[in-house]
């Protein structure tokens, strides 16, 4: 099936791409050829499992080590002038969510792929995820008169506390965004996958901060955002840090019928209450980023039977979804994501 194990190095070692690695070399279709943090102990802990070298130094590694792909585990604000480094090494890249700290800053990193002939690729794995292959199932098989016309997101992530070493997720400068881009990427990314761009979006965000000064500083813990998809399919979305317990669900409601689905199942009623269909998927966390990764590997070896899901370039519209959330809540009026993609199009012919 394949010539050769697709060479694969990381770069920040989180707990996410320390996963990623383990199932890559499980799956037999990739071979770590590097790995790289700057805490020593965790690099080579990792390093032996894989037999591969182990830097400190992320110039070096990109330097000194073939590979296909480079993994970026680590957040953004310390690793962008190594992923501009490893696109300029022609080597394609590979981004835990979120991938940027605004669109323009996306927009930079896919424009100077395109240039060097490589690719930057994000890995969102609820994309893969069976709970939201049934929700479009669902949505692409509803009859004609379902006439969809209510979403209502929920995304709560609760934090007691901020480990002192994360506590740059407060600063707008290094975290780029809160709640919103930090922990909700990938429902906002699901709801672009089955319904398209929106066509507005409005936002209010805030943070518990105790005044004004403070508020203004910090990055939000707290999101409503109402999208608008077409004149008849709206949605809202409720994102926040400060409300327990864990919690994350999409209910689509129809002229006939309404489906809510959550990362572990997708449940179908009539608006009479009776239950038509009930699908589980316990578990699927790690079979999701196991097909992840074999849609990316299949992309490369045949990319006419296999193309990549979803389309290169699709995070460019997800994250103008985020921007324009973001813009809405300084300038107070609604906002056009496609407003923010025609402003980035210079250099992105082919991609957008």
């Amino acid at each position: 099936m394949t010539e050769h194990l697709l060479k694969l190095a990381a770069i920040g070692l989180t707990d996410e791409a320390v996963e990623l690695l383990d199932i890559a070399k499980a799956s037999g279709l990739y071979a770590v050829a590097a790995v790289g943090d700057d805490r020593a102990d965790r690099a080579e802990m990792c390093a032996r499992r894989h037999e591969c070298p182990a830097f400190g130094d992320y110039r070096q590694l990109i330097i000194q080590t073939e590979a296909d792909f480079l993994l970026f585990g680590a957040p953004v604000h310390q690793c962008a002038d190594f992923i501009r480094l490893g696109l300029q090494q022609k080597r394609h890249i590979l981004k835990l969510c979120p991938p940027a700290l605004n669109f323009e800053q996306l927009a930079e990193f896919y424009r100077l792929a395109h240039r060097e002939g490589a690719r930057f690729i994000v890995l969102q794995d609820s994309r893969f995820g069976q709970s939201f292959a049934s929700l479009r199932q669902a949505m692409d098989n509803s009859s004609p008169d379902q006439s969809w016309h209510l979403i209502s997101a929920v995304c709560h992530v609760p934090v007691l506390e901020i480990d002192p070493t994360m506590r740059w997720l407060n600063d707008p400068k290094t975290a780029g965004g809160g709640v919103l881009l930090q922990n909700c990427y990938g429902p906002i990314d699901e709801l672009v996958l089955c319904f398209g761009l929106p066509q507005r979006v409005y936002a209010l965000t805030i943070n518990q901060a105790p005044d004004k000064s403070q508020r203004l500083s910090l990055t939000e813990d707290t999101a409503i955002v109402a999208m608008q998809f077409t004149d008849n399919l709206v949605a809202q979305f409720c994102a926040s840090r400060t409300l327990g317990p864990a919690r994350r669900h999409l209910r689509i409601h129809g002229k006939l019928q309404h489906v809510t689905a959550t990362p572990q199942e997708v449940v179908l009623y009539d608006n009479s209450g009776i239950l038509l269909r009930q699908q589980q998927y316990p578990d699927d966390g790690a079979p999701a980023r196991k097909r992840m990764l074999e849609n990316l590997a299949m992309s490369v070896w045949d990319p006419r039977n296999h193309p990549l899901y979803p389309r290169y370039g699709s995070d460019l519209e997800t994250f103008a979804v985020i921007e324009a959330a973001y813009l809405s809540n300084r300038t107070g009026m609604p906002e056009e994501p496609a407003r923010i993609l025609k402003l980035a199009e210079t250099g992105l012919a082919g991609i957008l």
